[in-house]
Parts: structure tokens; sequence; C-alpha cells
């Protein structure tokens, strides 16, 4: 059986083609792309194979382990007073909130799945509007903003108002399940202000996880590692990235084929900040082949598992790149997963795809916040009440969420 290392550098020499493929004017390029990308599915399932085989330590190496439960009193610990937890279950066909803080469980059910399914498709109906012509954009901005508002505070009736009594906190950590890890709950509406306009908002892909990332030894050098991969589609990252070289402390700023897979090995092992401008792939069909863009490779979930990146910060700025399936026992396969066992503190990724112009101001506005002393979810906080104040609609000021220590 050929390895696991080779397996993978063959998927890579394949995804590079499709991409050269991609970009080839000649005729008859969608028939070359399509064998390309059978070979690739199938290169794919030889690699899930192979790990399916692979003896336990070997499993674990390509990053297929799950976490053990974290005790409840342990999570507590990690609480400071002003938080609150409020981690989603299924319970047959309902939802229940569990709502933890340092020196109290409530547990309460809330909703029917289904009823949660229906708005939250209707929301993500809304942000595909974003992708049609400009001008429509620009002239329907007002009815759109409304409707997506309304499915926002739909979304906030179902999953926060029969908990709100109990959230006497300043800070809340959204713990999801299932397909409410797709939700914005920062962006909830209540008819009058979003969920963020009263609290700061982090998240974790569960309790016990947040548990983990707050046990997390962090890089706390003043040092930062910023990559960019400019392109068509988003031709404002290289405007970004140079702009946050001038805001971080210590920055190592790479663009191009030099924000490659040997920049990311040196010098993420030892910044505390860790930005990544680029294009993610979400891959519904194998959520572990999900990836981003490098300059001269993509990774994935099981190449992110080989990397040393203890950092305090580990931002994606680019489209998809927090979206990720969930497995029958709620495990996270995506992005998440590979950047936190790869030894991030906590993340911040897009829901959905994102705004070349408003995220390049958006990530100005956080870093800013952050080196005056703000606390990354207070400095998260401001920078979309400052967008907010430019672009009205959450698809510009809410992509971006923090997973794991606030």
């Amino acid at each position: 059986m050929r390895s696991i290392r080779n397996l993978r550098e063959e998927l890579n020499w394949y995804y590079n083609l499709i991409e050269r493929e991609q970009l080839n004017p000649e005729e008859n390029t969608p028939d070359r792309i399509q064998k390309l990308e059978q070979q690739a599915r199938a290169h794919e399932d030889d690699l899930l194979r192979a790990l399916r085989e692979a003896t336990l330590d070997e499993a674990a190496q390509a990053g297929v382990q799950i976490s053990n439960a974290v005790p409840i009193d342990k999570i507590q610990s990690f609480l400071p007073s002003d938080t609150a937890l409020v981690e989603y279950f299924r319970v047959h066909d309902r939802d229940v909130a569990c709502v933890l803080q340092r020196n109290d469980l409530q547990i309460r059910p809330i909703t029917v799945e289904a009823r949660v399914r229906k708005i939250l498709q209707l929301f993500q109906f809304q942000l595909t509007k974003f992708r049609l012509d400009p001008n429509y954009v620009a002239g329907f901005q007002d009815a759109m903003l409304k409707s997506t508002q309304g499915h926002l505070a739909n979304l906030y009736q179902e999953l926060i108002a029969p908990i709100v009594d109990l959230l006497n906190a300043k800070h809340l950590v959204f713990a999801p399940h299932g397909l409410l890890h797709h939700v914005p709950f920062h962006a909830l509406f209540d008819g009058k202000s979003y969920v963020i306009d009263k609290f700061s908002v982090s998240y974790a892909p569960s309790s016990s996880v947040y548990a983990r990332c707050c046990e997390k030894k962090a890089n706390c050098a003043d040092s930062s590692l910023i990559l960019g991969m400019a392109d068509a589609q988003a031709p404002l990252i290289r405007e970004e990235v140079e702009a946050l070289a001038g805001i971080l402390p210590g920055a190592k700023l790479f663009t191009g084929a030099d924000a490659n897979e040997t920049a990311l090995k040196l010098y993420g092992a030892t910044s505390r900040i860790v930005h990544i401008a680029t294009h993610g792939y979400f891959r519904q069909d194998s959520p572990m082949f999900s990836s981003i863009r490098l300059g001269d490779s993509y990774l994935s979930l099981y190449d992110l598992h080989h990397f040393k990146l203890p950092a305090e910060l580990i931002v994606l700025s680019g489209c998809a790149t927090g979206r990720n399936t969930v497995t029958p026992g709620d495990e996270l396969m995506g992005l998440v997963r590979g950047l936190l066992q790869a030894g991030g503190q906590s993340v911040m990724l897009s829901l959905w795809d994102v705004n070349d112009a408003s995220t390049r101001d958006f990530m100005i506005s956080f870093y800013t916040h952050l080196v005056q002393g703000e606390s990354k979810t207070e400095a998260l906080r401001k920078a979309m009440a400052e967008i907010r104040q430019i672009h009205p609609h959450p698809y510009y000021w809410a992509p971006f969420s923090l997973i794991g220590k606030g």
C-alpha cells in the first residue's frame, strides 16, 4: 500500500494540475478537468482507506482521533465569572440548551429542529443574493436587510428567547450542535438590537473543546506571521496583508508564491498571531479534504494536523473558511478542527463567502483594537460595530466568528 505521505503528495499534484487546467483557455478543457477530478476523487478514497486501516499511532498522526469528554466541574473552572457557556443538544426532534456558568447549570428545551432548519435555509438564501449583479444589490439593499433581519429575528425567537432570562453574563460562548454550527449567534436579532450589541461572543465546537483550548499554552512573544494570496477574485487581499504588516508587532509578511508551506512551518511555530488571507475550499462530499490555498499547495484537515501552530490566534480571512460538516457524533470535520489540532488556542474564520473590501476594512479594525490592548472578543465586537456603521447588512459585518479561547 502506498504510504499516507505519498498519497497526500499525489493529491496535491492533482489539485494543482486541476487549477492550471481551469485557467487554460484551450478547447475541451472541461473534459480534461472532469477526468482529473475523477482521478483526484479516487486518490482521496485511497487516502481515506489508508487512514481507516492505519494503526492507532498512525491514525493519531493523521488527525483522526476523537477528543475525550471533559468533566463539567473542570469546564466550569475555566469559565470567568462574567461568562456563560451555552451548549445545544438534540434530543429526538427537539433542541435543548444547557447554560453553564461557574457556579450554575440550567437545562431547558427550546425548539423543534425542523423549524430552525427552515429559517436557516431562508437566511442562507438571502446571503446568496450578494453573488448577483452589484447594481441589483445596491438597488435592493434596504429590502434585503429587512428580510435578513426578519430571519435572524425568527432564529432569535427559537434559540435565544427561551433562555434569555438565564444569560446573566457579559460574554457568551456558544457551543452549537448539528446544523446550529451554521448559525451566526452573534448576529441574531431581537427586533431592536443584535446579540453582539449586548454581549461579546465566541464559539466552541463543544464545551470539552472549549476547556481544552483554555488549557493550551500559546506563543507569547510579539511575533506575527502574515500570508497573503491575492487573485482576481480577491485582489484586495494584498492591501489587507500589507496594512496588517504595519499594525501587528514583529510581523513577517509573505505574499503570492512566497506564502507557502515552508513559511508557515518555519515561522508559524513561533508566532503569537498567524493571519492567512486566502481562499478556503469547503468539501461537503469529503470534509477531510476541505482546504486552504497557499502559494505552493492546498492544506487540508489532514495536512494541518502535521503543523505545529501553537498560536494565541489563527485567522483565516477568506471565503468559506469556517464551514464544516458535522458527523453523527457531532465531531466537526473541516478547517476548524485542523487548526485547533495544530495547536491554535483560538481561530477566527468566516461562516460564508466574504466581501473583499469589507473584509480588508474589518481586519484592519480588528487588529487595530487588538494591539491597543483589547481582548480578542472585544476587538471583534468593536470591529463589527465599525463596519456596521458603513455596511448595515450582516453579510458584511457578521461573517467572522472566534472559536476557542476568547
